[in-house]
């Protein structure tokens, strides 16, 4: 049975989460204040922890940050539930090293399907994500021998991409999907004559992409399939692609954005982050890119 620290001053709200947990055979502990959260967090050692933002003694940013400066705490999956919903909010959440940020009120389903996501069922963890994941550093190794510098290229900008997607809000397993597509984004590479990564050449571009669609088809996963084929796309390419579901989308326009950060900060001609901030705006206020993953990701690398 996974065992949860549940840490929240309210005691509605701690017997409302607590009921809704138990309710799926969660093994719930509580902590009322932010430093007996760090407390009963070092002697249950649970297996995820929401935070509550506005507690005593600690929030649970500095909970949270806390916690990650320990080692047996810093792949913990952490929530953080909170009644504050603006912008800087979310991006504290991220900062301070939370996988999730949910906003009271919240629906049943939405917590237990953020929980089911950081806490996935280890029979299928053996039999999906490690092979996934050993299949994807192999195609890296063949992509990295093939054109030296990819892979630091890629995990750069799946980094960026998996903190701009929390703080978007994208589920949990789409971020995962959306940090392996990144990840996989120039595989077409190994099947192009042209293997320069840092060609701004359209057809080029969308040849590698296509390339790279049809060797990542087989894994079935939609999410990698279109971040793959698309982030090379602005909002006004021909082939952007406007029919895929809201849930999809929102996974293309943070791989646009982040792919496009990649190649102003590390492309030809490269340029500083301000002079970056600046271009990705312009674009965006030109069409170009998504306005709202623009601004989200102009703010975390600018702090």
């Amino acid at each position: 049975m996974k065992k949860i620290l549940v840490v929240e001053d309210d005691s509605a709200s701690l017997m409302l989460i607590t009921e809704i947990l138990r309710g799926y055979d969660y093994h719930v502990v509580t902590a009322l204040d932010g430093q007996s959260a760090l407390d009963v967090a070092v002697r249950e050692n649970p297996d995820l922890i929401i935070l509550d933002v506005m507690l005593p003694s600690l929030n649970g940013y500095q909970v949270c940050e806390r916690l990650r400066g320990m080692p047996r705490f810093r792949k913990t999956p952490i929530i953080i539930l909170t009644v504050l919903n603006e912008d800087s909010h979310r991006i504290r959440a991220v900062e301070a090293g939370a996988n999730g940020f949910l906003s009271k009120p919240f629906k049943r389903v939405e917590l237990i399907t953020r929980i089911k996501a950081l806490l996935p069922d280890k029979s299928n963890a053996a039999e999906d994500t490690v092979p996934l994941n050993t299949a994807i550093s192999s195609m890296l190794t063949a992509l990295e021998l093939r054109c030296a510098g990819s892979t630091m290229s890629s995990r750069r900008c799946a980094d960026l991409a998996e903190r701009l997607g929390t703080v978007m809000g994208i589920p949990d397993g789409n971020i995962r999907d959306l940090r392996r597509g990144l990840l996989l984004r120039d595989i077409g590479l190994v099947a192009c004559g042209d293997v320069s990564l840092v060609s701004n050449d359209p057809a080029s571009q969308s040849q590698h992409s296509i390339r790279g669609l049809q060797i990542v088809g087989a894994y079935g996963r939609e999410v990698i399939d279109v971040v793959v084929r698309y982030h090379h796309c602005t909002l006004k390419s021909e082939d952007y692609p406007e029919d895929l579901s809201p849930e999809l989308l929102a996974c293309v326009r943070v791989a646009i954005v982040c792919n496009r950060l990649e190649e102003l900060l590390y492309g030809n001609g490269s340029i500083s982050v301000g002079d970056a901030c600046a271009t990705l705006t312009h674009e965006s206020e030109a069409g170009l890119l998504p306005k709202e993953e623009v601004s989200f990701i102009t703010r975390l690398i600018s702090t």
